[in-house]
């Protein structure tokens, strides 16, 4: 009867703090995905805002700083739209974030411009060419279908060296931003636009701003936890804490998924991790880092200039999006990560926790691709299998449409890897 009662003591106490955890867990995404962070970009320094809030959570769990501070600064010019954001067809107006978003490297534009069709069934590119280097056609926007100019890229981009004043690129929804920031502005204004957008309108008004900012400067937020071995080998959690911030000056994208859900559970990791009884047997570094949407800034800042050194990192394991209701985990590894893969999916089959773990070609999508340039032995985690993966970069991206269902899972699958 004694050992009855313990036994259960132990279920309960097990099932408070994997319930504590997700409530703190669910915590974090709510303060990160909230106004006062401006969707985690570069409208009122919402990205330091959210620097300053992940620094004091590190230092009220008890992970300490790699160094002097928490923070590793860098730098970097990024193309912004921080003002006016109205377009109007044939006097409609359209709603900026649902039926219009800019492409990340757009300029802006004021005034009223003309549009020009791109016919698909009759599509002839020396034509259009001829008319656009007419007088004109010196303020007119082409109109095309996305899939259509995928398909036809290498001709339609010979107008950029015409009077082409702007493209307007029809998406089908939902319209999401298909990169978030750019380092770069063209000369002309590129504008995606929903399948609602008129087949036969005449005029397009624009009032739009953007505005390249030069040498922003943000920073990645670096912690540890002290493992139990003397050497000096270390696990790397990394996750990037930025989002796409402002589309004008009233719209912001909270980006629950993408990725307050990663840099949240890094979060939780380094809460766990910090009491005396879950002590690791290697130091872990949380590497949550900023800049990604710019381009991996954050984390290929830190390749180069690294706290600690490269080649003693035994895993780095990035989280991007994985609060969703998938049923398998996309994965990505470095050559150098095919040992680590192969314990985790050891692990996944004993504990029945995902269907799967999918293993996909290493690319450029994600904060682990500079560590696995460096031969550091790789490790990336992405749910790109539900729901919530299909509304990333779009305003729907909210806390409301999280899936938490898979938290205890994931958190599960790494503590088990790390006890090993």
């Amino acid at each position: 009867m004694k050992r009855l009662s313990l036994t259960l003591l132990l279920l309960i106490l097990c099932i408070g703090s994997q319930a504590q955890n997700i409530e703190n867990y669910k915590s974090y995404i709510k303060e990160l995905t909230s106004k006062k962070y401006e969707g985690r970009g570069y409208y009122n320094e919402g990205d330091k805002k959210a620097t300053a809030y992940i620094s004091k959570q590190y230092a009220r769990i008890g992970a300490k700083p790699v160094g002097d501070s928490y923070f590793q600064e860098f730098s970097f010019d990024v193309n912004v739209f921080h003002g006016n954001m109205k377009i109007s067809v044939d006097g409609r107006e359209l709603v900026a974030g649902k039926e219009f978003v800019m492409r990340e490297f757009s300029n802006g534009a004021k005034g009223e411009f003309k549009l020009y069709y791109i016919d698909q069934k009759n599509f002839n590119i020396e034509k259009i060419i001829e008319d656009f280097n007419k007088p004109e056609f010196e303020n007119t926007f082409i109109v095309v279908d996305f899939n259509f100019l995928r398909t036809h890229s290498k001709e339609i981009n010979r107008l950029y060296k015409t009077k082409l004043r702007g493209v307007i690129k029809v998406w089908d929804v939902p319209l999401k931003f298909y990169k978030a920031y750019s380092s770069k502005v063209i000369d002309q204004t590129i504008v995606w636009v929903d399948s609602t957008f008129p087949k036969n309108a005449k005029i397009i008004k624009i009032d739009v701003d953007n505005e390249l900012l030069k040498d922003y400067k943000s920073s990645n937020v670096i912690a540890q936890i002290k493992g139990k071995s003397s050497t000096d080998s270390t696990i790397v959690f990394v996750a990037h804490y930025d989002h796409l911030g402002h589309l004008g000056k009233d719209i912001y994208y909270p980006g629950a998924n993408d990725n307050a859900s990663g840099t949240a559970m890094l979060l939780s990791l380094a809460e766990y991790y910090s009491k005396k009884e879950n002590t690791p047997n290697y130091t872990i570094v949380f590497l949550t880092v900023g800049g990604e949407e710019v381009g991996l800034l954050g984390s290929t800042y830190y390749t180069e200039h690294p706290l600690l050194p490269l080649d003693k990192i035994k895993y780095l394991i990035n989280l991007d999006m994985i609060a969703d209701n998938s049923k398998d985990v996309y994965v990505e590894i470095s050559e150098e990560g095919e040992r680590g893969l192969e314990r985790f999916n050891s692990i996944n089959k004993r504990l029945n926790l995902f269907t799967k773990l999918d293993k996909g070609e290493l690319a450029a999508n994600s904060d682990h691709f500079p560590f696995a340039q460096k031969h550091v032995p790789s490790i990336f985690f992405i749910m790109e299998t539900g729901d919530a993966f299909n509304i990333h970069h779009t305003l729907q991206d909210n806390y409301e449409n999280l899936y938490l269902n898979n938290y205890q899972k994931m958190f599960t699958l790494i503590t088990e890897f790390l006890k090993e």
